[in-house]
């Protein structure tokens, strides 16, 4: 993008001569990474900055350079991992950046507020509540964060082995990826940078923003027509009513909960207090007498808490409620909806009691899959209902000690007391379980459980 100074009054146009960031004595670190976090436009940036010099990987000491969050929809986000480089040397910046995405493409929105609450010192809560306000949602029902992170890669230009990749990245795999000129010049001892997005191309962008946006809103009202909000779709199909009352579910609360469970005890009692909106049952705390109305996934985490069953913050992150509230305190409104159609039926109902005995059993050293526990405690082939099973269930012990079928974590592994992947694996490794190539435990700590008698 050539520039140009106009003489007065003569009119005159003199052709400004680019230079370049080396000629100019200035880094990726000290200069460009700085100018970025400052005006993140100059990277093409519609992004918020969330970090930058990140270097707090699982494993490796590598260093990201800004990382950053933009609104794709209401209550939904995706991270933005920004590579600079200040010539265009380089025919390795696209694989750099590619690894950098696939490093945090598993990051949850507590992970993203804890960031940007240490780069910008701030309290956590109001690192919360700023990426509430610029993502949507709310306390109850924080945004979410797609694991396909955008990627931006700025530099004073670019050799053909990256743009040729780049546009392969797009055309085939619509990868969000982008290409960023900065050109510097020097004018009467100031520098002057312009910047350019090169790949994809302005018009190109837009149509293929426009593409992507309708296809997510198709497959949003295909997942709103096939599933929505349980308990508002219930109620209207008349199964439940508003007023009508619902129990916890009674295998969720412990034999030595105090009170223990009943049906007449108001603890495990919440009442249907409207179809509309996400705060939809009633419930008063057993203690205070305090009245609440909220979502059935944050009132069972609050009770799961008076039981001591969870610790920490008072969060429905990790929790669905539609697999903790009743009509009868067994059978959940998630398996009511199944039976009438408003779930996928491959979802099988899973004997938590068995999970949890199983579980129990799985000896220290070593770890079993969730097909396995599937099978052993009779519905082989429903791995996956074991795995939601285990993720939903605060009274299951040694968690950590299921992985995939390959020996691998689960990116989305969850305790109910607020850990990850990362502390799973601290565990099985302090009781002596080792890790490969590619994350896999030993298939010699493999432990096969018992089938069940035919």
């Amino acid at each position: 993008m050539p520039l140009f100074e106009i003489g007065q009054p003569s009119g005159t146009a003199t052709p400004i001569n680019p230079t370049t960031f080396p000629a100019l004595k200035l880094w990726e670190r000290q200069d460009l990474e700085a100018w970025v976090t400052s005006a993140p436009n100059l990277a093409g940036g519609d992004f918020t900055v969330v970090t930058s010099e990140f270097d707090r990987f699982d494993r490796t000491s590598e260093r990201l350079d800004v990382l950053g969050v933009v609104k794709i929809d209401e209550g939904h986000g995706r991270l933005v991992v920004i590579e600079l480089k200040r010539d265009g040397s380089s025919t390795t910046v696209d694989l750099q950046a590619i690894k950098y995405a696939a490093y945090v493409a598993s990051s949850q929105f507590s992970d993203i507020a804890e960031m940007y609450a240490r780069h910008h010192k701030v309290d956590e809560d109001e690192a919360k509540q700023i990426l509430i306000d610029l993502l949507g949602g709310d306390e109850d029902a924080p945004p979410t964060i797609d694991s396909t992170p955008r990627i931006v890669l700025v530099a004073g230009d670019f050799r053909p082995e990256v743009t040729t990749t780049v546009l392969w990245l797009i055309d085939n795999f619509e990868v969000d990826i982008r290409c960023v000129r900065l050109q510097p010049y020097e004018i009467a001892g100031r520098v002057i940078v312009s910047t350019e997005t090169i790949i994809p191309l302005p018009e190109a962008e837009q149509y293929r923003l426009g593409v992507q946006r309708k296809r997510r809103e198709v497959a949003r009202d295909q997942e709103a027509a096939r599933a929505g909000r349980l308990l508002p779709r219930l109620i209207d199909a008349g199964i439940l009513e508003i007023g009508q009352s619902l129990l916890f579910r009674r295998d969720s609360v412990p034999d030595d909960a105090e009170p223990p469970w009943s049906r007449d005890e108001p603890a495990y009692s919440a009442t249907v207090e409207t179809a509309e909106g996400i705060r939809t049952l009633r419930w008063s705390e057993p203690h205070t007498g305090i009245v609440r109305v909220e979502s059935p996934s944050l009132l069972a985490a609050r009770i799961l808490h008076e039981l001591g069953a969870r610790e920490g913050e008072i969060s429905s992150a990790g929790i669905n409620g539609m697999h903790y509230w009743t009509v009868d305190g067994e059978k959940s409104l998630h398996e009511l909806a199944v039976e009438n159609g408003m779930r996928n039926t491959s979802v099988r109902r899973i004997d938590r009691g068995a999970v949890r005995a199983l579980l129990k059993a799985i000896p220290p050293g070593h770890w079993t899959t969730y097909g396995d526990v599937a099978r052993a405690i009779g519905s082989p082939g429903a791995a996956q209902s074991a795995a939601s099973a285990i993720a939903s269930d605060p009274l299951v012990e040694n968690a950590h000690r299921v992985l995939r079928a390959n020996g691998a974590i689960s990116p989305e592994w969850a305790g109910t007391d607020g850990s990850g992947p990362m502390e799973a694996r601290s565990k099985l490794e302090a009781e002596g379980v080792e890790f490969g190539d590619g994350d896999y435990a030993d298939p010699k700590d493999h432990w096969q459980p018992p089938l069940p008698a035919s």
